[in-house]
């Protein structure tokens, strides 16, 4: 005998409301109803399997008015079709039933059975009740929408998360590319990040949205904390430069005209740059440019400038290539960020940002720097005003370098600088030394 309890009672009561389907209606898209809404009523996998096969055994008559969808295969033939144990086969059933999915019609023996008349029409029927889903289609239907339109919420939720995660990082990393005296920047990473461990899988609209909505307050106000940092740590660089150019650097000669160092200014041969894919172009000259040019500021100059960073121009008539590429490498290097080395590109000129580039990292190792990537978004904003004059930091630097070596021999030390020891060397000892260093 079967248990008749109140599941069973409520899955009679709607098949009892079954009258048959609109002509809107079909079988087919009372069962994508169920499927789409299983995911939201916790509905089984197996379950929604079973009821599938139970529909296959359905004819379209058997849905219109006046009919009531019944199928009756044993549970011995359900185990076959489904793979699992006829003990398995009673259990999804019991389940389906108490789901409100399923209601049983048994005979008086309790076996089931049915037989259907030339037009496939039920005569008679004992086993499987089927029109509790199309009772309940529309219920299926709006719990299927109302489950997308909190999955599409819930997807715009985590991706906020994911936004503000991002934005922390980049301003984090901002504070440690500057160096800005701050740790409320490590602290609200530390914060986003154990908030989306804690969030992550979660299902509830209204604690993801207050979480992010918070997370995204403390975004903006570090935001703005680090914005005005920045702004301060660039107004201090920029009077630090105007300091040094018109101070201990200033280069002055002693004609009117000043003849280049070397003969061959040539910009040399194209290259891409990784951090920005700068290419050496002829005639689009700067005035930082003109202004190289016009102090002679060659290659061969630059590693008389900075021969420890400069090794690589050392011996020969090197191209500008060398000299950006050389630039490029040392922005990795020291945490110059990209976008200050791009701006630097299109205010001076490739030549120029790479010029820049050198004498900002010779200042930075001399302690005359503390920030580089600072420094070179100061020089970049002088530029713009037309108010950088290179060539002569250039000679400025050289001068400086030189008494250096001077004081170094007045202190009778043994010391050599790098760059200056390959410059002594020669032929194979010089290649074997660069190799090996």
């Amino acid at each position: 005998m079967r248990k008749f309890d109140q599941a069973a009672a409520t899955a009679d009561e709607f098949a009892a409301k079954f009258a048959g389907f609109e002509n809107a209606l079909s079988p087919g898209k009372a069962l994508t109803a169920l499927k789409r809404a299983a995911s939201y009523q916790r509905i089984p996998l197996r379950i929604v399997t079973l009821i599938d096969l139970l529909f296959s055994w359905t004819k379209p008559q058997d849905w219109l008015p006046g009919a009531t969808p019944v199928v009756w295969p044993s549970n011995a033939l359900l185990a076959e079709k489904l793979g699992v144990g006829v003990r398995q086969v009673q259990n999804i059933l019991k389940q389906a039933q108490q789901l409100g999915l399923i209601a049983f019609r048994d005979s008086p023996n309790g076996h089931r059975g049915g037989q259907r008349d030339a037009n496939g029409n039920i005569r008679w029927a004992y086993g499987i009740v089927l029109a509790p889903i199309g009772v309940r289609h529309r219920e299926l239907v709006q719990i299927a929408e109302a489950g997308a339109a909190r999955d599409r919420e819930l997807e715009i939720l985590y991706r906020r998360l994911k936004a503000c995660r991002r934005k922390v990082r980049e301003m984090v990393q901002s504070v440690i590319d500057s160096g800005l005296p701050t740790a409320d920047a490590n602290r609200e990473l530390a914060l986003v990040h154990m908030a989306a461990a804690q969030l992550k899988g979660s299902r509830d609209p209204a604690l993801l949205r207050s979480s992010v909505e918070q997370m995204e307050e403390r975004e903006r106000k570090l935001s703005e904390e680090v914005r005005r940092a920045l702004a301060a740590a660039d107004a201090q660089e920029e009077q630090e430069i105007s300091c040094m150019d018109e101070g201990g650097f200033a280069h002055i000669t002693t004609t009117n005209q000043t003849q280049p160092a070397n003969a061959d200014t040539g910009r040399g041969s194209a290259m891409s740059s990784s951090r920005g894919s700068v290419t050496l172009r002829s005639g689009e000259e700067t005035q930082v440019e003109r202004d190289l040019d016009v102090h002679g500021v060659t290659p061969s100059f630059l590693a008389e400038v900075a021969p420890d960073i400069c090794a690589d121009l050392l011996h020969g008539d090197r191209p500008w290539g060398v000299v950006v590429a050389t630039a490029e490498r040392l922005t990795t290097q020291h945490r110059i960020p990209a976008h200050a080395w791009k701006e630097a590109c299109r205010v001076m000129g490739v030549r120029g940002a790479a010029a820049s580039v050198i004498a900002t990292i010779q200042k930075f190792r001399s302690g005359d720097v503390r920030k580089p990537g600072a420094y070179l978004r100061g020089m970049s904003g002088k530029a713009a005003k037309g108010e950088l004059y290179l060539g002569r930091t250039m000679h400025g630097l050289k001068d400086a370098n030189r008494g250096l070596a001077a004081r170094g021999m007045e202190t009778t030390t043994t010391a050599v600088a790098i760059g200056a020891l390959l410059r002594s060397l020669d032929g194979p000892v010089q290649g074997t030394l660069r190799r090996h260093t």
